[in-house]
């Protein structure tokens, strides 16, 4: 199955340069698309609507990104950003616009290719069977529990939904969800990662560990220091469409930080859960998360649910005071059941 590339720029010698690198690439077909008549949408006047739109930008001018970002995330093609490097506008632009990569000039070739193929890669895989919902959960601040909850609720799903689950662990360096489930493995993460582009649903279960439950934890087992800046979103991108094409659902674990992998997590998952405690700390990190989410990553408002951890009914700050302050609603309270989590947690037994 053809995947339909569509480049677009206001430079026409640009789109031919691009448009002649992808040329002959297996299962790609491309087209280019010049900007022109003052217009700053860039699927205006496009002779067809791809899968995957390469917009190329000049220095300082941004507009079509901006006019992008403005298009309903619903239903709007994979997009891959090309232009200067070292201009951090455009690149909080382009993330904000949704876009799986930025690829600073000069661009080569071969880095072109295996971008896009990474991209279709994750098409591929969306198309192979129904989408499994992508459900993200971070921490408001630190110690707020948010990796807990999300090995909980996987392991719930698994166990007592009976539905198809995989967990995805996105602390390279410190993942904790292993010691919550008592699991190990030997090929983790990164390396699923790096074989991404050629994986099917056979190959997945090689990477990774499974719990008794039937659920499937994706976590780094990596020894050494891994960067995020080192790791290619549209790698994990093509890899969590990947897992939500062969599970009923896919659970992330998100750390509480903002990069190039966390930020490629919001935009893919259907609903995030910001979690969070009783404290004027947690209510204030949290209205920071949700101005980031929402206006610089483009994530639609209603995609946010609030969960508060260890919630007390005593606590000097109640639920309505902070629903008031955020502006949201809390969906849920989890108990302060502070002894049964902490036996939970040190042997590797989950809740349920």
């Amino acid at each position: 199955m053809l995947t339909h590339v569509l480049i677009v720029s206001r430079s026409a010698e640009a789109v031919e340069t691009l448009k002649s690198y992808l040329l002959g690439a297996k299962g790609i077909e491309v087209r280019g698309h010049v900007i022109t008549n003052g217009h700053l949408d860039p699927l205006e006047g496009a002779e067809f609507t791809p899968e995957i739109v390469l917009l190329h930008f000049e220095a300082k001018r941004t507009a079509e990104l901006s006019a992008w970002a403005e298009r309903p995330a619903e239903g709007r093609p994979i997009l891959i950003v090309v232009g200067p490097g070292g201009d951090g506008d455009a690149t909080r632009l382009a993330i904000r616009s949704g876009a799986r990569d930025f690829l600073p000039e000069p661009v080569g070739k071969a880095d072109l290719v295996a971008t896009v193929q990474q991209v279709r890669a994750e098409l591929r895989a969306r198309s192979t069977r129904g989408r499994g919902a992508i459900h993200a959960f971070v921490s408001a601040a630190g110690g707020a529990g948010s990796s807990f909850i999300a090995a909980n609720i996987a392991h719930l799903l698994s166990a007592h939904a009976r539905r198809q689950t995989a967990l995805v662990d996105l602390d390279l360096n410190f993942s904790a969800t292993a010691h919550y489930l008592n699991l190990s493995s030997q090929r983790g993460l990164l390396e699923a990662l790096d074989e991404v582009a050629s994986m099917d649903e056979d190959a997945l279960t090689g990477f990774g560990s499974r719990h008794e439950s039937g659920l499937r934890l994706y976590c780094s087992t990596a020894q050494h220091t891994v960067l995020s800046k080192d790791v290619p979103s549209d790698r994990l991108a093509a890899f969590i469409g990947l897992l939500a094409a062969h599970n009923q659902d896919v659970v992330l674990d998100v750390p509480h930080a903002i990069d190039n992998l966390t930020a490629t997590a919001f935009g893919l998952a259907a609903t995030t859960y910001i979690v969070l405690q009783q404290s004027t700390l947690h209510v204030r990190n949290a209205t920071r998360i949700i101005r980031i989410l929402r206006d610089e990553l483009g994530v639609p408002p209603q995609r946010l649910k609030l969960l508060v951890n260890r919630y007390s009914k005593n606590a000097m700050l109640q639920l309505d005071d902070m629903s008031r302050a955020l502006n949201m609603e809390i969906v849920d309270t989890v108990p302060n059941h502070y002894q049964r989590a902490l036996e939970s947690s040190d042997s590797g037994v989950p809740l349920y």
